[in-house]
């Protein structure tokens, strides 16, 4: 019993703590979340904002320049590309903005697992924005090891794959 409280308990706080930080970051309530009961009966909420403006990436892309963490949500899956197999391995694909504009997320295979993306997918991600010569790009979507970075997540259908929640 004391590890089923305990266990409810640290749930609680990570949840807590990320829904904070969520706020912190957008400077204000997010504008859909889910919430979960807790062994207490009480809520607590637990951001997943797939509808989240995409505003800080157009951003990103029209002053072309380098954001060392941005997210956004709304985003719809245009075209799923092939594997980048040159060095690391990386998962590539196409999203369309609220603009109209397209932009390519690298998603890393060897720190995550795949990610089951099909054309049509709403996604939120959040990660290391960069324009290249082809374009806005978005990368890091996963934690960064050495600590640099804010860790990256894409969050699609119901799921966040690779964000570190600890």
């Amino acid at each position: 019993m004391k590890s089923l409280i305990l266990c409810a308990l640290s749930v609680s706080i990570v949840c807590s703590s990320h829904f904070a930080e969520a706020k912190r970051r957008h400077g204000q309530e997010p504008r859909s979340s889910r919430t979960f009961e807790t062994q207490k009966g009480s809520q607590q909420a637990f951001v997943v904002d797939e509808s989240a403006s995409d505003s800080d990436i157009i951003r990103a892309i029209n002053d072309q320049r380098r954001v060392n963490f941005v997210e956004g949500g709304s985003m719809t899956v245009v075209s799923v590309l092939p594997d980048d197999t040159n060095g690391r391995e990386h998962q590539k694909w196409t999203v369309r903005l609220s603009n109209g504009k397209t932009m390519q997320a690298v998603y890393n295979l060897d720190m995550c697992p795949r990610v089951p993306l099909k054309k049509g997918d709403v996604i939120a991600m959040g990660g290391e924005f960069v324009w290249t010569q082809r374009g806005g790009l978005l990368h890091w979507l996963h934690k960064d090891p050495r600590g640099n970075r804010p860790a990256g997540y894409v969050y699609v259908n119901g799921n966040y794959y690779c964000k570190d929640l600890n």
